[in-house]
């Protein structure tokens, strides 16, 4: 990884909190500035890793339920059964909102704590 693509990753980092900077020094005794960091991976970066795959793993589940109800076998259900697979699929639509915007104030709590 090159020197720009490093800095970018750790920039992305601490904006995005995975990292949280405890300490820096700035040395120029070479005549450029040279930084030095120490970082914590914060706690708030696995959980938002952990929320990330819910959501990923919820929408996959969601997405073959649409398949299912856009198939002819959907309209030969019952109403009571077609009415249930819509009731869940608002369900999991109204649950990814909510992982959703957990990741968002999560993320928005990581950033006010630097």
């Amino acid at each position: 990884m090159s020197v720009k693509e490093t800095v970018n990753d750790f920039i992305q980092g601490v904006k995005g909190g995975k990292y949280e900077v405890v300490a820096y020094t700035v040395d120029t005794c070479s005549g450029q500035p040279e930084f030095t960091f120490t970082v914590n991976v914060t706690k708030d970066f696995e959980l938002l890793e952990r929320l990330k795959g819910e959501l990923n793993e919820l929408w996959g589940k969601r997405q073959r339920l649409d398949k299912f109800m856009s198939m002819n076998v959907f309209a030969d259900l019952s109403h009571e059964e077609r009415y249930a697979m819509l009731r869940q699929r608002e369900g999991m639509t109204d649950y990814m909102a909510a992982l959703r915007k957990r990741m968002e104030l999560i993320k928005e709590r990581s950033i006010q704590q630097f």
